[in-house]
């Protein structure tokens, strides 16, 4: 079975102007409420993602600056090798 095609029929609650909202981006963008909560969703994982990857090189900044061992090697990119 190809994962990509499969799908899963969820439920959930909106409240009611946010639901109208979609109604009429629904019309505005010749769409489906489901396609664009699935981008809304798509959206977000992507920024979410983004976020930890943001966080990830700001700690290994920290451990560059702080760890002696991880830098030991940068002086060799000063010397000249011709």
């Amino acid at each position: 079975m190809n994962l990509q095609n499969s799908y899963d029929r969820i439920t959930f609650s909106l409240p009611h102007s946010m639901n109208l909202a979609l109604d009429n981006l629904k019309g505005e963008l010749h769409s489906t409420k489901s396609d664009i909560i699935k981008q809304a969703i798509e959206y977000f994982i992507q920024v979410q993602e983004e976020k930890k990857l943001q966080k990830a090189v700001k700690l290994m900044a920290k451990e560059y600056e702080n760890n002696e061992e991880l830098t030991y090697l940068t002086v060799l990119d000063a010397e000249d090798f011709q």
